[in-house]
């Protein structure tokens, strides 16, 4: 595994923790702390350019009547890379520090705490309470992508994407056999996906039975089916399912998932949209990629600006 990989790795386990806080805390309120004046500084004590200033256990405010903003920071070092990309150095930093904004934090306090999350405090009749920055650090988007089939056993050559394919757990046919636990490796759709939208398909299943969905490493639920089937029945239904990944620094797994049949069946799985946080969607499978020939010879930004502009222009259907 890479340097790069790893730090991804240990990125993703800070973010799990990061989320779990974020619901713990978020909206809880902060009452019946009282905030210190602000102390005052000796009159004509300067701050410093370029050096590290020490106010001790004093506080700085910037007060104005002006019609501009009271402060504005700016960073005009640029780099732009080979590609053309443009990188802009920060004009401001939060260090973070702690767990969470303390108690006595009057309201409009911001600060990052060391799970990278930025936290604010809110003042709502009298009461303050701590709430979080959403970034893609703790929230998701979902991403629709042009449907992709992930999986069909009939076809060897769709059966690719298994892990752990062999007579144990697929029959002479390609059918999952009952009883057996598939892990399915989606790594050519997403990149540190969370979870996926799909539709799961069962057809020549030798009896009545179920088929599991769910997160790869996870233990498979004991109660739970993603599809209910009868014998030869060929049907249908859509799901959400989380998806797992593997660490391991010797074969490091980034998104699977894990498909369980009750009684032996062939499956077939295509997915609609993945769920993303820290990770990333391939870019050829997006609605508006480049790939997606049939759109014309416009870029997706000209597609996607356009798109907006008729949105601003538009009335929403149930209005």
């Amino acid at each position: 595994m890479s340097e790069n990989e790893d730090k991804t790795v240990n990125r993703r386990r800070l973010l799990r923790r990061a989320g779990t806080v974020a619901a713990g805390v978020a909206g809880t309120a902060v009452v019946g702390a009282t905030v210190a004046a602000p102390a005052q500084a000796a009159p004509g004590d300067p701050v410093i350019q370029g050096a590290t200033n020490a106010a001790g256990n004093s506080n700085t405010a910037l007060t104005s009547n002006g019609g501009g903003p009271t402060l504005r920071l700016e960073n005009t070092s640029t780099t732009t890379t080979a590609d053309g990309t443009v990188l802009v150095r920060p004009a401001l930093q939060l260090t973070p520090s702690g767990d969470v904004l303390h108690i006595d934090s009057p309201g409009g306090s911001i600060g990052m705490d060391t799970d990278g999350n930025i936290q604010v405090v809110a003042e709502r009749g009298g009461d303050r309470y701590l709430e979080y920055v959403h970034t893609t650090g703790n929230s998701n988007q979902i991403v629709p992508v042009s449907p992709q089939r992930v999986i069909d056993t009939r076809s060897a050559g769709s059966r690719t994407r298994i892990l752990n394919a062999s007579s144990t757990t697929l029959d002479g046919s390609g059918r999952l056999r009952d009883g057996q636990t598939i892990h399915v490796d989606l790594s050519d759709f997403a990149f540190f996906s969370d979870a996926l939208f799909g539709n799961l398909t069962v057809t020549t299943a030798v009896a009545s039975g179920f088929v599991q969905i769910f997160p790869y490493r996870s233990p498979r639920p004991a109660n739970f089916s993603t599809i209910n089937y009868l014998t030869n029945q060929v049907i249908s239904n859509s799901f959400m399912s989380g998806v797992g990944y593997d660490p391991d620094p010797e074969s490091p797994l980034t998104d699977v998932i894990s498909v369980y049949a009750a009684r032996t069946t062939h499956i077939i799985i295509d997915v609609v949209a993945f769920v993303i946080g820290v990770g990333q969607v391939y870019p050829y499978i997006l609605p508006f990629s480049a790939g997606a020939t049939a759109r014309g010879a416009e870029s997706p930004e000209q597609r996607q600006a356009k798109r907006a502009a008729a949105a601003k222009q538009a009335t929403p259907s149930w209005k």
